[in-house]
């Protein structure tokens, strides 16, 4: 079992990253010091994970003689608005939860983005723990502190940086995935390696790496950029890679054909070739991302032709815009980024080369 502590403005936690540790989760609550006896516990969860982990997360917390309830959401990118947030609030509400109680995030990025924004929000904040059971919540979501749900304009353009007490990773849970649902997660974890890691992306490509040290490797590049960066004013933007069109592609389907980490992947193609349009690298840097993605079945474009303009005006009411400019995270070179601003009104034109270079 491995163990990473992220510092932040407030204090900090331990994140666990092994096999078979969600069995455990009682005695890493009561060994953090982070609730007493009195504390109740509300495991919210969806109707796919609850089933599978529900009972073994609601065994271990009751064996420790805590009080536990559970809130069920459907599942899916469609339950991550303020209308299931709102009905959270009122559950918690009816079963008399207070300052002194805790959220548990049993789930994927939904789940945990939804319970983080519930616990930020409810009472002014509560305490809340992560469990995320998805490859893409365990390296991405579930660690630095970021909340929120999607307004019909756009996604997470409502939330809070709010840390978890405690973030759980269960490698294990990972081996049962869908093959789709493993392949969204490699999206981030490549993502991780292209911004900071020659040797996590060799790694990857050639296949050399477990699970747990794949995992650990990703949490530790997160926790170090989260660690600089709290709160989002600089260098915690080049997490964003891939981002800027890839959140513009959900959207642009409504959601429906493309996953977020499939739609990172299209993104991050997107911006390798406006990296090098932009003369900033070489053409075979495209050429290694395209290889990597086909690698894990993540795909490098839409399969048919975008409205360029609706996808430019999409990324330019993302959060990341400001006054005519998009902050872009670009690459040198894998492991090497840079920072550059792309007028939104020069966007469509970008796209549109982007869209005639390395056509299969």
């Amino acid at each position: 079992m491995k163990e990473i502590k992220l510092k932040h403005f407030n204090g900090l936690y331990n994140i666990y990253i092994g096999e078979n540790r969600i069995e455990w989760i009682g005695d890493y609550i009561e060994n953090n010091g982070i609730t007493n006896k009195k504390t109740k516990f509300c495991i919210i969860s969806d109707d796919i994970v609850y089933p599978l982990y529900g009972d073994i997360v609601k065994k271990s917390l009751e064996n420790k003689k805590f009080h536990v309830k559970h809130y069920i959401l459907l599942h899916g990118e469609s339950q991550k608005n303020l209308n299931t947030v709102s009905e959270i609030y009122n559950y918690l509400c009816e079963n008399q939860f207070d300052r002194n109680d805790c959220l548990i995030a049993l789930g994927g990025g939904v789940v945990g983005d939804i319970t983080g924004f519930a616990a930020a929000t409810y009472l002014r904040g509560i305490k809340y723990i992560q469990i995320p059971t998805t490859l893409l919540a365990q390296v991405d979501s579930s660690v630095g502190g970021k909340t929120g749900v999607d307004l019909p304009y756009g996604k997470n353009l409502v939330g809070a940086f709010y840390q978890p007490q405690l973030v759980l990773c269960d490698t294990n849970v990972l081996r049962s995935l869908p093959e789709n649902i493993y392949a969204d997660g490699m999206g981030e974890v490549i993502k991780h390696g292209c911004i900071k890691s020659q040797e996590l992306f060799d790694a990857l490509m050639n296949k050399t790496i477990s699970l747990t040290d794949m995992v650990y490797q990703n949490v530790k590049i997160k926790t170090d950029v989260v660690m600089a960066d709290e709160f989002e004013t600089g260098e915690r933007a080049v997490l964003n890679f891939g981002h800027t069109v890839g959140h513009a592609i959900e959207k642009y389907y409504n959601f429906s054909k493309f996953s977020h980490g499939q739609s990172v992947a299209v993104g991050m193609v997107y911006a390798v070739k406006i990296s090098h349009i932009l003369n900033l690298c070489g053409y075979d840097l495209i050429e290694k991302i395209i290889k990597i993605l086909n690698i894990y079945s993540l795909p490098i474009n839409t399969g048919e032709k975008t409205d360029n303009k609706n996808l430019a005006d999409i990324c330019g009411g993302d959060k990341k815009s400001e006054n005519d400019f998009i902050k872009f995270v670009l690459l040198e070179d894998i492991g090497k980024y840079k920072f550059v601003p792309v007028n939104k009104y020069e966007l469509t034109d970008l796209l549109d080369k982007c869209d005639k270079l390395y056509k299969l």
